[in-house]
């Protein structure tokens, strides 16, 4: 693991983009988490973490990346959403009749 996690994540995304298929980025992306996980990183943080990945890849115009660097923000973009409603489940609101 990187000296703190502003470098991680830097590392992480620099990865993501550059991944040859979005299988790639499926499995970077696991290993990072396993390893906050190992590290026993708080879920706040780790959820700051993946704000912090997703407004990152929003900092990075389309027009600078090639088409399987897009299709890999996308893929990560999915895969900090599915992580976030594991963290963090919204809660089911009661269907009232």
């Amino acid at each position: 693991m990187a000296k703190n996690l502003d470098d991680y994540r830097c590392k992480l995304i620099s990865k993501i983009l550059q991944a040859p298929t979005s299988d790639h980025v499926t499995r970077f992306f696991n290993a990072a988490i396993k390893s906050l996980k190992e590290h026993k990183v708080n879920g706040y943080v780790t959820k700051r973490f993946l704000d912090k990945i997703e407004l990152e890849l929003d900092s990075i115009q389309p027009d600078e990346l090639n088409s399987q660097q897009l299709n890999n923000r996308e893929k990560a973009y999915q895969l900090t959403a599915d992580c976030k409603n594991q963290l963090f489940p919204t809660a089911s609101i009661p269907v009232i009749a």
